[in-house]
């Protein structure tokens, strides 16, 4: 399988007034529902099927954004099991000219890969193993610093 698993931009946009809090920064809620769909293609792209959030094992808000900030997902593959994917995201402010990112929020979630009647479906998805030794030392790190097994 060609390692296009590591490190992808799966999705990015620019902060609108309607995704404001009543502090005037983006709302969370509206990061955590952007990174949901970011991470969600990008698990339906590594199995070929359908999927669903089965878990949000951690969010972290690192920095604050505002109206006009660029916002992208960098996601990669953590672990496979028969049927779920644990995928990590990082959350980045791109700069206007995208000369520069600045990480502002963290996320990993599960997924779980499911039929037309929403039903887990094992075995369908393909254990990933990475060889390339620079990503298997990121991964290795990231997984350290969520307690990932």
């Amino acid at each position: 399988m060609e390692d296009n698993f590591f490190k992808r931009q799966m999705a990015d946009y620019f902060i609108t007034p309607k995704m404001l809090n009543h502090m005037n920064i983006t709302h969370g809620g509206t990061l955590l529902d952007n990174a949901d769909s970011a991470m969600g293609m990008f698990a339906n792209s590594y199995c070929h099927t359908r999927t669903l959030t089965g878990r949000i094992d951690k969010f972290i808000f690192h920095k604050k954004s505002y109206v006009g900030d660029h916002i992208s997902f960098c996601v990669s593959l953590l672990k496979t099991t028969s049927k779920t994917m644990t995928i990590y995201a990082e959350i980045n402010r791109l700069a206007i000219d995208d000369s520069s990112t600045e990480l502002i929020g963290e996320a990993v979630f599960t997924y779980v890969a499911v039929d037309e009647k929403l039903n887990p479906i094992a075995g369908s998805i393909e254990q990933y193993h990475p060889q390339d030794q620079e990503e298997q030392k990121y991964l290795a790190m990231i997984k350290k610093r969520f307690g990932i097994k």
